[in-house]
This record gives structure tokens, C-alpha cells and sequence, in this order.
């Protein structure tokens, strides 16, 4: 029962940040009429910068909000 409520939890947080970038792509497409495709670039930096940014703020002695 643990895996099944691990394995629902997240694949609806994984949908919801799906999601959050569709309704981004969406929204930057019906302001402008041109499609970003910096959009995407912008995620993966922000996706590959989280991971370091936690483990100096832990190195640090900072306790981060998301640990």
C-alpha cells in the first residue's frame, strides 16, 4: 500500500508541473503570437541548478526549505 500511495503521489506531482509548463507555454503563446522556445532551456537550467544550490546551502549550514 506504501508503493501504490508513493507511486499516486508522484505521478500527480509530476502532472501538476507538467501541467504548469503547458499552461506556461500557452500563456507566452496567446501574449506574443510566437512560440519560446527559450522556455524550455529556462526550465533545464533551473532543473539542473536546484540540486547544487541544495547541497551548498546544506555545506554552508543553511538549512533549505526543501530538504
Amino acid at each position: 500500500m506504501n508503493l501504490f500511495l508513493e507511486t499516486l503521489i508522484g505521478g500527480v506531482l509530476a502532472g501538476t508541473l507538467y501541467a504548469l509548463v503547458a499552461i506556461g507555454f500557452v500563456l507566452i503563446y496567446k501574449a506574443s503570437g510566437v512560440f519560446n522556445y527559450a522556455q524550455g532551456s529556462l526550465l533545464l537550467f533551473g532543473a539542473l541548478d536546484l540540486p547544487p544550490m541544495k547541497w551548498s546551502a546544506l555545506r554552508y549550514g543553511f538549512r533549505a526549505s526543501w530538504s
